[in-house]
């Protein structure tokens, strides 16, 4: 009995499969395409097979009826989840009619992951390219090195015995690699006894500057300096505080911490001569020439026919020179200021000079050197009267 009613129910699915079948043919000839007539077709040949089943399992029925009965359950339930799947196939179809149709593919068992491979052990890795040796720098010129000493006389002092016209020296140590000129230590002596000394430790702040100029000494491979040098700042302990300007002739050495004192003198416009090389390579090239004063209009400084001393220097930055006139023991140019001025050098020699603006603009007359000529001319105003002194170089040095 239970066997009759499976089959009864498998029949009456089998007849509502071929009422949608029949709607979807109806819905295939309003909306034709080929991919939906070929599904179709399909869905036929599949309702044909299940009829036959179907049959055969009726003439089973019959077969053994008196029999035994036996499970058939489950090739049943296979039979109609296949007939429940192509009922969904078909009402998926009818749903949506105006798209693309899905196809069912039944997807192949995934195969089993293969085994895997013996890692193999990792390249060593390449040794990395050896650096470039680093480009040895040029060594720096040897330094250069040299002790200069300034005669001086105290003009003013208060807080230590000296009296004015007391003997001071000014003594530094300097230095050059050949560009410029370095002051390492300095020290004042006045009386005998140092009142300042740049080694002396400071407890305070410092402002510091320094310039020192070369020239040719009076006698051959001699040299001579002029320097300039600060050393100030609020400060307490031992060391006291400086300036001085042997181109202007002055200096002082102060302390304001007890004991204090102030020390005020006069210092010669260069040092000693000094023996052995030049600290700068440009002193090599300096022009030094003995000359004469041949005419002198209005006030000026000096008298025609008194003898001077020309000294120029070219600078190391190149397009500049410092030079010094001196006539009858006075500074005629480049006492007003550090003598600097625009010159032209034509391989070691100086052949040009020119400063036009005289002391009201400049610090410094007005002075002008050829050098194939021969003349020098220096112009300036006094009281608003103006000069002019005109110098002749010597034929030889």
């Amino acid at each position: 009995m239970q066997y009759r009613d499976e089959r009864d129910a498998l029949r009456g699915r089998v007849d509502s499969l071929e009422e949608e079948l029949a709607a979807a043919r109806k819905q295939l000839d309003e909306h034709r395409d080929g991919d939906r007539a070929a599904r179709v077709e399909q869905l036929e040949r599949q309702m044909a097979e299940a009829r036959r089943v179907l049959d055969q399992l009726g003439r089973e029925l019959d077969a053994v009826r008196g029999r035994p009965r036996r499970s058939s359950a489950a090739p049943l339930l296979a039979m109609m989840a296949g007939l429940g799947l192509c009922a969904m196939v078909a009402s998926y179809l009818l749903a949506r009619p105006g798209r693309e149709m899905m196809a069912v593919v039944q997807q192949p068992a995934a195969p089993p992951p293969p085994l895997p491979l013996p890692a193999e052990p990792a390249p060593a890795p390449e040794p990395a390219p050896a650096l470039p040796e680093p480009a040895t720098p040029a060594p720096e010129a040897p330094s250069r090195t040299a002790t200069a000493t300034w005669n001086a006389a105290v003009t003013r002092a208060t807080g230590l015995p000296l009296a004015a016209g007391a003997a001071c020296t000014v003594e530094a140590e300097l230095a050059s690699s050949g560009g410029d000129i370095r002051v390492p230590a300095l020290q004042v002596v006045c009386g005998g006894k140092p009142i300042y000394r740049s080694s002396d430790p400071l407890n305070g702040m410092s402002m510091f500057s320094s310039g020192v100029e070369e020239d040719s000494g009076t006698a051959a491979g001699t040299y001579a300096y002029a320097i300039s040098y600060e050393d100030k700042g609020s400060r307490a302990g031992d060391r006291a505080e400086v300036s001085l300007d042997s181109v202007r002739r002055t200096g002082a050495v102060w302390r304001d911490s007890a004991p204090a004192y102030r020390v005020e003198f006069m210092l010669a416009y260069q040092s000693l001569p000094v023996a052995g090389e030049p600290l700068l390579d440009a002193t090599r090239r300096a022009l030094r020439r003995s000359a004469r004063v041949t005419e002198a209009t209005g006030p000026s400084p000096v008298k025609a026919g008194a003898r001077c001393s020309l000294l120029v220097s070219p600078l190391p930055q190149g397009g500049k020179c410092l030079t010094r006139l001196a006539c009858a023991g006075r500074m005629l140019y480049g006492a007003g200021t550090t003598g600097v001025s625009e010159c032209t050098v034509e391989g070691d020699q100086v052949v040009r000079v020119h400063d036009g603006n005289t002391t009201p603009n400049g610090g410094d007359p007005a002075f002008d050197l050829d050098l194939a000529t021969g003349r020098v001319t220096v112009k300036d105003e006094a009281g608003g009267a103006a000069w002019t002194v005109g110098v002749q170089l010597d034929p030889s040095g």
